[in-house]
């Protein structure tokens, strides 16, 4: 998605790898993940993207992916859920298969920022999807990105 909101290539973000059992704190060099633009057509006009506490895992590694496009969107709404991560499959002697978190999504800016566990910040706060708003019909989040848009 993200190569058809760009016309130039940029770094979406950089990912490492735990690699010692014995020491969480270890980490594989961090290497990029990049986005190429798509070569038919795209877009590269103002975007505001929508985030909430449901936007989790590929929501998450997306609204990342643009925050490297220039013109750089607008996030609205909340903090993503913070919950980036490839798994690591294992399985037991027994056969029973589990998954385990292993990596972290670093942001491209200063290559050590992570936003697991608080997730991306929008630049404009507001509510989402709230029982209040619920009953009340209203969309706060997508109001303000109309707004902008205009």
């Amino acid at each position: 998605m993200a190569e058809r909101l760009t016309d130039r290539p940029c770094t979406a973000y950089l990912k490492h790898a735990r690699n010692d059992a014995r020491d969480p704190r270890q980490f594989t060099p961090a290497e990029p993940v990049r986005v190429r633009p798509h070569q038919g057509p795209v877009y590269t006009g103002p975007l505001t993207v929508l985030t909430g506490r449901l936007t989790m895992s590929a929501g998450e590694t997306l609204t990342q992916a643009l925050l490297g496009r220039g013109p750089k969107p607008t996030l609205i709404g909340e903090n993503t859920q913070g919950l980036f991560s490839d798994k690591l499959e294992r399985t037991l002697p027994n056969g029973w298969k589990f998954w385990l978190p292993n990596e972290e999504f670093l942001s491209a800016k200063d290559g050590r920022t992570t936003y697991d566990g608080t997730g991306i910040p929008p630049h404009i706060r507001t509510d989402v999807f709230t029982e209040k708003e619920l009953a009340e019909g209203r969309d706060s989040a997508l109001a303000e990105a109309r707004r902008r848009l205009r």
